[in-house]
């Protein structure tokens, strides 16, 4: 009966050290949001997959990807993205976590038409975090029609 105890006590323990404490996914998820609040701030993990409505195919890593030819993505100038956050969730270990939100994304096509795009997008990321660093793992994103 003593080694039955002890066994349980050694499980309950091990998987109270594999969670983290809820004040500590409420500091994760802040993380994460402060990241989102500078974009630049953001980095990837080197075999993260990019999927958006620019590309025929998703992106692995830092292989290039074939854009559909209206995303006119080498003749956009002065792009801006704006993010909306509507859920955050950190799993429990606090090493990965999702995020859905919305945006707006708006550029102007260098060339003859000198044409100003603007367009609401869907995104879903997959955070990873590496080293103690929170990082993209996979983005998806979506003009929203």
């Amino acid at each position: 009966m003593r080694i039955v105890r002890l066994m349980c006590m050694l499980v309950a323990a091990a998987a109270s050290f594999a969670q983290t404490s809820g004040a500590n996914l409420k500091a994760e998820e802040a993380a994460i949001r402060a990241l989102i609040a500078n974009p630049q701030r953001i980095k990837y993990t080197d075999d993260r997959i990019f999927w958006s409505g620019a590309y025929k195919r998703p992106i692995i890593g830092a292989a290039k990807g074939e854009p559909f030819s209206d995303a006119a993505l080498g003749q956009r100038k002065n792009q801006v993205s704006h993010t909306e956050v509507q859920r955050i969730e950190v799993a429990a270990s606090g090493d990965m976590a999702y995020e859905f939100s919305n945006g707006k994304l708006e550029y102007d096509v260098e060339g003859p038409s000198k044409e100003h795009v603007s367009f609401e997008t869907a995104s879903v990321r997959v955070w990873k975090k590496v080293a103690g660093e929170w990082k993209v793992a996979l983005m998806f994103v979506r003009p929203m029609e």
